[in-house]
């Protein structure tokens, strides 16, 4: 390169490296004006997200094959082009220059197919988002994504024609110089896009996703003695959640799996998170959050994990739904239904309303113990919907049975209280707190070391958000203990049932195959609906909606009702009395005739019909 052309590129580098560090300084600050919840545990199972979800892409194409591939044809070949940018950077700066070197050659013929794959992945992607355009993307094309677009199609013509045409000259050409002059400025110009663009999750994605938690909504307990509140303000928002918003890639899965949207309400994920963005580069640290989101758009989350499970750049959804839910209930600003459910858990320590003694008859009627130690392996927490709902409570006894058969020694608490979930979803840390504490003596003076629930929501609080409490026990579904204690039984197959998998259970356990086992293993053929597994569909209970009479637009629960009654199944199984209650209500205002049973009592039930308990081969 001549002395002129040094010059000039260094110009070019200065200006537009600087420019995209002014960028990258300003969003770093904003993120680091946030409070540190920066968590660094389980550091190994962190780097195994980050090579199975980042390098392999694994989140991506399990959710969209065809478009996950593509996605990892350029981001592969975004990895594998790093050294010959850094090579041509040399070059241009007048360092070195190694494009003449052997290994240099080598490895440009090694970019080949790499270039080939970046090509048809990227022209895949720009004519899905400029003209297929699913609804998930939104209305409006974005122009920077279309011209980065070109610019990457652009990046890859110009190396195919260093390789094959120019790279054999004895000396550079003036269409060489041209070629090379409009890659290397192409790469600036998109470094300098990048930060004001959804391909900034190409730098930041990494990082995003090695922080994000462990667990899905992972939402530390609020510190009262130094009045915190949770989140009231744009301003309150801590580092992680800043973070996240500088990340959304805009794929809309976090919209398109959210039971909420899908049935017409205002919460959309992805609008969330990109209005933290807009707020936070706009300088409006002092909006609350209420006037940011709409206040109705909080309360209608189920605080299903859907969009957090869904989400390939590792963006935390519910946390901050919850800490401003907290903001508005420390401010007496909560939903009008929760008044009630707070003062009925206030009053009486459960969700329904009836004291003790209604729990202490179903106690004696099922003839169990009350827990001890030297005697019961497990405490069976029965929850406030096995405690007081007449229907659960024939799950449990079915439970209780398939234990005894088992030999299995168990007992329960003399005196329960709710574990708090609806208040910690809700925004009611305070109560929760108050709750969880009493819950977590009580199991630390039993020394309660095992603990089996039928109610995925008591599984999640107590098996996770105890843990802040210094409380760590085995705590396991029904579903899982009795997969364990029926593994060599087998009934020939003689109907056909849909299961209904709990997001507490099948998202946030990630217990999705033991029921399944359970009911091949019983005699029954299951038929999938349109959601299962770790992606199925809310039933619309969680987070306090439980209790909401006027849901706006298409009820959830209805919703998921029609997915279970078009897999043609007469008999539809159910592991969560929130959605038993749920979807037992969505078939009754269809006047459907569907057959709800939970699945302890199908598994019980089957036993005693084949007069085969204790043991059939179980």
């Amino acid at each position: 390169m001549s002395g002129i052309e040094v010059w000039l590129f260094r110009l070019v580098f200065v200006a537009l490296v600087g420019w995209f560090a002014s960028q990258m300084l300003t969003r770093y600050r904003l993120v680091m004006a946030g409070a540190n919840n920066l968590s660094l545990d389980d550091v190994p199972g962190r780097v195994q997200r980050l090579v199975t979800e980042v390098v392999f892409q694994s989140k991506v194409i399990k959710a969209k094959p065809i478009v996950g591939t593509a996605h990892l044809f350029v981001f592969w070949g975004f990895c594998a082009f790093g050294l010959y940018t850094f090579v041509g950077f040399l070059q241009g700066l007048g360092v070195v220059d190694l494009s003449r070197r052997a290994w240099f050659h080598a490895y440009q013929a090694a970019l080949v197919p790499f270039c080939l794959a970046v090509l048809a992945g990227i022209v895949f992607l720009m004519i899905r988002r400029g003209i297929a355009r699913p609804a998930a993307l939104g209305a409006t094309v974005s122009r920077e994504s279309i011209m980065i677009g070109f610019f990457i199609v652009t990046l890859m013509v110009t190396f195919l024609l260093e390789f094959f045409v120019f790279g054999h000259q004895a000396s550079p050409t003036v269409a060489a110089r041209v070629n090379w002059w409009v890659h290397m400025v192409l790469i600036l110009l998109f470094l300098g896009l990048i930060p004001n663009s959804k391909h900034l999750h190409l730098l930041v994605s990494p990082l995003t996703l090695f922080l994000k938690s462990p667990q899905l909504q992972s939402v530390p307990n609020l510190d009262f003695e130094k009045e915190e509140v949770g989140f009231e303000a744009l301003k309150d928002l801590p580092a992680k959640a800043r973070l996240d918003a500088f990340t959304c890639v805009e794929c809309g899965r976090c919209q398109e799996n959210c039971p909420a949207f899908a049935t017409g309400k205002l919460l959309n994920p992805k609008a969330l998170i990109l209005q933290n963005e807009a707020a936070l580069l706009g300088g409006k640290h002092d909006t609350k959050l209420v006037d940011l989101y709409d206040e109705n758009v909080l309360w209608q989350c189920t605080t299903c994990g859907a969009c957090e499970n869904q989400c390939p750049v590792g963006i935390e959804h519910t946390p901050v739904i919850i800490g401003a839910r907290r903001g508005l209930v420390s401010n007496g600003e909560a939903a009008e239904y929760l008044t009630k459910v707070y003062n009925t858990l206030e009053r009486h320590q459960n969700i329904w309303g009836p004291g003790n003694d209604s729990r202490q008859k179903f106690i004696t009627s099922a003839g169990i113990d009350i827990f001890d130690p030297a005697k019961h392996e497990y405490l069976v927490w029965l929850g406030c919907a096995g405690a007081l709902e007449a229907d659960f409570q024939r799950s449990l006894r079915a439970l209780f049975d398939i234990l005894r058969a088992k030999g299995v020694t168990f007992g329960v608490l003399a005196r329960e209280r709710c574990t708090g979930d609806v208040a910690k979803r809700s925004g009611n840390e305070f109560l929760f707190q108050e709750l969880a504490t009493q819950n977590v003596d009580d199991f630390k003076a039993k020394q309660v070391k095992k603990i089996v629930t039928s109610c995925p929501h008591c599984l999640k609080t107590i098996g996770h958000d105890y843990r802040h409490f210094g409380f760590e026990a085995e705590v396991l579904h029904s579903a899982t203990l009795v997969a364990r204690l029926t593994g060599g039984a087998h009934m020939a197959a003689d109907e056909t049932v849909t299961y209904h998998d709990p997001c507490y259970l099948g998202r946030y356990a990630g217990e999705h195959e033991a029921p399944r086992q359970l009911l091949a293993r019983f005699g029954a053929t299951v038929v999938e609906p349109e959601r299962n597994r770790d992606n199925p569909f809310c039933c619309g209970a969680g987070g306090g909606l439980l209790f909401e009479e006027h849901e706006p637009g298409k009820r959830i629960s209805e919703h998921r009702y029609e997915q279970l009654a078009a897999t043609g199944a007469s008999k539809v199984v159910v592991g969560c009395p929130f959605c038993s209650i749920m979807l037992k209500g969505a078939a009754a205002s269809a006047n459907a005739n569907t057959e709800f049973v939970d699945l302890m009592s199908y598994v019980d039930g089957k036993l005693k019909q084949a007069g085969a308990r204790p043991d059939a081969g179980a």
